[in-house]
């Protein structure tokens, strides 16, 4: 998509902003953990903690550096403290996880250049965020 290197989930959304979808009735997926299983088995996944978005991007599907990765609960809370008060994180959007994810998945739906626009209108308002790393 225009303006980013995230793979955008437009379906359903989790109260956390994460991807998901019905596998089977009662049987919910989480979107990034599939595509995670997809690229790398279902072995690797079940032996992972937990799986981070180093793209701040709770919709993005995107596996491998910079986006998907796996990580650990413990590492995982460390860098979401360290991001969310950055100028221009994406994780202090006054919207929060679900509502950020619900409007960038529906302009996602409608026209990828909408999500480009509007991650660079909160550039222009938040300024852009340094790398940690």
């Amino acid at each position: 998509m225009d303006g980013s290197d995230c793979r955008w989930w437009t379906g359903a959304v989790s109260g956390r902003g994460h991807g998901r979808f019905w596998l089977a009735p009662g049987r919910v997926v989480v979107a990034h953990r599939f595509a995670f299983a997809l690229a790398h088995g279902m072995a690797t996944l079940a032996a992972v903690e937990v799986l981070g978005h180093r793209c701040d991007n709770p919709l993005c599907q995107h596996v491998g550096p910079g986006h998907v990765v796996a990580s650990s609960y413990v590492e995982n809370r460390r860098e979401w403290a360290a991001r969310r008060d950055v100028t221009g994180s994406p994780l202090g959007d006054a919207r929060g996880a679900r509502r950020r994810a619900r409007e960038l998945r529906d302009l996602a739906r409608t026209d990828p250049a909408l999500v480009a626009a509007d991650l660079a209108r909160l550039r222009r308002v938040f300024g852009e965020q340094p790398s940690l790393w």
